[in-house]
């Protein structure tokens, strides 16, 4: 499991610092990990991880004659992969001195072959027999061909380690102390589009140029104009799922008699501006009383729009139910399109949305003339402004 979860993390960090903005990156398409352009493969990349870091590429390994085998039968079905084509082992096991795979990274092909040729004839080994078959019984020309095609990165970092250095690939695209929770946000959303590629029709990944993009993007939520969005797509909740107590901010728009689907939008924005709001709270993302002065200016905006409510049933003189209730909808259609932002990057409107619906279910805003009047019975004695 650990060699899959290897796949995906490596795969991000060789993306991550690969020069070339226009690469394309896909995960068993047409190795482990494969550079493309133009759904022609450029790069192949087999990884090979060890879980105690230990071992070496040997004559014998496994991991050597199982990969050879693989880009044999690879070639065997499109010979023009030697003209364009690099194969790379990337293991986290050593090379030692004086083995195929040390004579392969010298550029000592001819001295690689003989020590693998000579390995295929005399070794017993049964788990490579069809491994040994594989290389004897292609011309000895293209598997040199092959070998001055193969690169050989030994003593990779694992698992754990290429994490660290993900980090540090990233160190500089934000604030460090938020560089732990941006890497998590970048690799969160780098497993999800893993998943979407492996099952779709072509796995393309995406381009380095489009990961720039979205580390950019993720790194900037954490601006001091800004702050990140956890919530911005959730499954659909039901009024039943919230406590009685969080339920008041819905009678405020039963009392001016909204529609059930104005209802299921709020309910929404309350319960992701809810969840937002702790989360930011959790990761000491926002400054001292910062959520009370956005409420403040929040409130600031809806007293002057309630005022203006209040001037218009003036005029009505004995204004009935009916024309209050129409007032109402005006003044939550108002504040519902203004746009106050609790820091001036941070434009996801459930933030407001849902802030205005925590703060109706406190009564400290409403949307009806005589909201406290109808409501206040149901904060059980608490005390309302």
């Amino acid at each position: 499991m650990l060699g899959y979860l290897y796949q995906v993390r490596f795969a991000l960090y060789m993306l991550l610092k690969n020069d070339n903005l226009e690469a394309q990156i896909s995960i068993e398409k047409f190795d482990d990990v494969s550079f493309e352009t133009s759904g022609t493969p450029y790069e192949l990349i087999q990884l090979k991880h060890h879980t105690n870091k230990v071992g070496s590429l040997s004559n014998k390994s496994v991991d050597l004659w199982r990969t050879l085998k693989v880009w044999i039968d690879m070639i065997n079905s499109d010979k023009t992969l030697l003209e364009t084509t690099y194969f790379v082992i990337i293991t986290t096991a050593q090379v030692n001195e004086g083995t195929a795979a040390f004579k392969i990274n010298k550029n000592e092909y001819s001295e690689a072959y003989s020590i693998l040729e000579e390995t295929a004839k005399n070794s017993t080994n049964q788990e490579n027999k069809s491994f040994y078959q594989s290389f004897l019984s292609m011309d000895e020309k293209e598997i040199k061909n092959l070998l001055s095609h193969i690169r050989i990165v030994s003593s990779a970092p694992d698992i754990v380690d290429v994490l660290e250095d993900i980090k540090k690939t990233l160190k500089y695209s934000c604030p460090f102390e938020y560089l732990d929770t941006v890497t998590e946000r970048v690799e969160g959303w780098w497993f999800k589009e893993v998943i979407k590629a492996l099952k779709s029709d072509d796995a393309v990944i995406m381009s380095q140029r489009q990961l720039q993009f979205k580390v950019r993007e993720i790194s900037q939520q954490y601006d001091e104009d800004n702050l990140p969005i956890d919530f911005g797509e959730l499954d659909p909740i039901d009024e039943k799922d919230l406590d009685s107590k969080d339920r008041l901010f819905l009678e405020q728009l039963r009392l001016i008699k909204t529609s059930s689907a104005t209802l299921s939008i709020a309910l929404s924005d309350y319960y992701r501006a809810s969840m937002q709001r702790s989360s930011w709270i959790r990761q000491g993302l926002l400054y001292a009383d910062e959520l009370e002065s956005y409420e403040r200016r929040l409130k600031d905006s809806w007293e002057r729009a309630f005022a203006i409510m209040q001037d218009n049933l003036q005029e009505y003189g004995n204004a009935t139910d009916s024309e209050k209730e129409k007032e109402g909808r005006k003044l939550y259609s108002h504040v519902s399109n203004s746009d106050i932002r609790i820091r001036d990057k941070c434009y996801e409107s459930y933030v407001m949305h849902g802030t205005y619906h925590i703060m109706a279910n406190s009564l400290t805003v409403g949307w009806h003339i005589d909201f406290i009047k109808k409501l206040e019975h149901l904060l059980e004695g608490t005390c309302c402004e």
